[in-house]
């Protein structure tokens, strides 16, 4: 009885074909700049910054960008433009429904994989740098993490992933302003500098203040309280002691000075003085009840993130 043929040598030569076309099929399909482009701003997009910083090329225990500030609705690789010396741009879509940003990444190739799968890297890591601040304070979010610079006024250098959103704004209960939302393109302002105003409990912690203060005065029985904005001089002789009153409540102004993380201070207020006097000439006594208005001026600073209110002395 004859026995069949082996045919081992045919059927390992089948699957190793298989498996080849198969490689060259993943190889194709994940070993290009389009693959790597795309692998790279769907970890932008999924917040995996880690991946994001190593597909970015950047130097291991660099310190990691800002990622992105909310969802993207678009992500899309467009095209490509080869561009000479194996270097090539891939022309990709980025952002939100409102913002999408498209962004040109120059890649060439990097070492192989295992030594046959090719592989591509950013000619230059796509990070980009801007310098923000807020010019009366030293705090600032960007996409809900704070940072600070180190002082009111100046600007801290904050890097971040290329295309990437940034939500600038401010978080501190004594001093907001309008947040700034800005796309990393080529496009994207160099120097961001928020404008501050204070809040409500700013003003209200200022007012208490004032009102303390102005309590004190009205407490001293003289014409002329000690270190108060208001007095009175009387040129005949005071029979009893003067009694002072506040009439109105004090009005609080707060403006931003010229020196940075400073808010120059302006209350006004009507008091009362209530003195029984007796005229030097002809002894004749009569009563003064009359209204002054009393000016407050001073500052407010911003330190160790609360406010300091610093009162200034009367003119003469």
């Amino acid at each position: 009885m004859k026995r069949a043929p082996l045919v081992w040598g045919g059927a390992v030569a089948a699957v190793v074909a298989a498996g080849a076309g198969l490689l060259a099929l993943v190889i194709g399909a994940t070993a290009t700049p389009e693959a790597h482009v795309e692998r790279y701003l769907q970890a932008l997009a999924a917040d995996d910054l880690v991946t994001a910083s190593r597909l970015a090329g950047l130097a291991e225990g660099s310190p990691t960008p800002v990622g992105d500030a909310g969802e993207p609705a678009v992500l899309a690789v467009l095209g490509r433009i080869e561009r000479g010396d194996d270097r090539v741009a891939i022309i990709a879509e980025y952002g939100g429904p409102t913002d999408a940003a498209t962004v040109i990444l120059t890649l060439a190739p990097a070492e192989p994989l295992l030594g046959i799968i090719p592989q591509w890297s950013f000619t230059t890591p796509p990070v980009r740098s801007l310098e923000v601040g807020v010019d009366q304070h030293d705090e600032f979010l960007i996409n809900d993490e704070r940072l600070a610079a180190a002082a009111a006024g100046e600007t801290a250098r904050v890097t971040g992933f290329v295309p990437a959103r940034l939500e600038i704004g401010i978080a501190d209960p004594y001093v907001d302003g309008r947040s700034v939302s800005v796309r990393l393109t080529g496009a994207a302002p160099r120097v961001v500098v928020l404008e501050a105003e204070p809040t409500a409990r700013l003003e209200r912690g200022v007012l208490q203040e004032v009102e303390a203060f102005l309590a004190d005065c009205v407490e001293q029985e003289v014409l002329q309280p000690a270190g108060c904005p208001f007095g009175r001089a009387i040129d005949d002789r005071v029979l009893g002691l003067p009694q002072w009153e506040l009439v109105s409540d004090p009005v609080v102004s707060l403006t931003a000075s010229s020196t940075p993380g400073t808010w120059e201070v302006r209350a006004l207020a009507e008091v009362g003085l209530r003195v029984t006097v007796q005229r030097l000439f002809d002894g004749r006594i009569s009563d003064v009840d009359t209204t002054l208005t009393a000016t407050i001026t001073g500052e407010v600073v911003m330190r160790d993130g609360m406010p300091r209110l610093t009162i200034a002395p009367p003119r003469s």
